[in-house]
């Protein structure tokens, strides 16, 4: 008989080839090898127990460890170890990737909600994602100033996602934290950001008036319709 796929506890999706989750279980890795992970970064204050660090050997799978504190103290992560996480989720090179601490929730969370700081979600959507995940529906104030406050300098790779920024820099700095880019090319000079910006801005004028004359279309056919049903 074959063994259910069960995911990790409070498993989700982040982005394309970023999971989430808490801390795996035997039952859980029928369901890890089908990510075809390349890493599993775990959040956590202990070393990963033998087994897990076992699955990774056996699927070829890199172990990260970080160690951080408990989720009972009041933020178990800070910025430097923060820094560390979002710089080996936004490097292609270790995705897939399969992030999780001891439940998936405080340590995780206030991980990818840095993660959305860097997309330059707005505080309260990153928070509202960080909500979902809490076992008691309640974010801390001081786990609320942690990613308000969150301003560190990250090192950008010369590759990066598709899901950041669109997969290229269109902008020459970062509204709330401090970038550091490895390949200085991979930020677009300010003449082609303009013509890009000039070009949408047709498009979504050509798009509007294109919709606008189909309305008026549309309108026009249906009082046409009307009028020879009155006659």
């Amino acid at each position: 008989m074959v063994s259910p796929l069960i995911p990790p506890f409070r498993y989700a999706i982040v982005e394309n080839e970023v999971y989430r989750g808490a801390y795996p279980k035997n039952r859980n890795y029928r369901f890890l090898k089908r990510l075809k992970l390349k890493t599993i970064l775990s959040l956590i204050p202990e070393q990963p127990v033998t087994e897990l660090l076992e699955f990774c050997q056996n699927e070829n799978i890199k172990s990260i460890h970080l160690q951080v504190n408990r989720a009972k103290d009041n933020v178990p992560l800070n910025y430097h170890k923060a820094v560390q996480t979002l710089q080996i989720i936004i490097d292609p090179s270790y995705l897939p990737i399969f992030i999780h601490c001891l439940d998936g929730a405080n340590v995780t969370g206030l991980v990818v909600a840095c993660l959305r700081k860097l997309q330059m979600w707005s505080i309260p959507s990153a928070m509202g994602e960080f909500l979902r995940y809490l076992r008691d529906g309640v974010i801390s104030t001081e786990e609320s100033e942690f990613v308000e406050k969150f301003s560190a300098e990250i090192e950008i790779p010369r590759k990066i996602p598709q899901w950041l920024w669109g997969g290229h820099v269109t902008f020459n700095k970062h509204p709330t934290l401090k970038l550091k880019f490895l390949d200085p090319n991979i930020v677009e000079p300010l003449e082609t950001q303009k013509k890009k910006s000039d070009v949408e801005i047709d498009d979504n004028r050509k798009r509007a008036g294109t919709d606008l004359l189909g309305d008026l279309l549309e309108s026009t056919n249906t009082v046409t319709e009307y009028e020879i049903n009155e006659v």
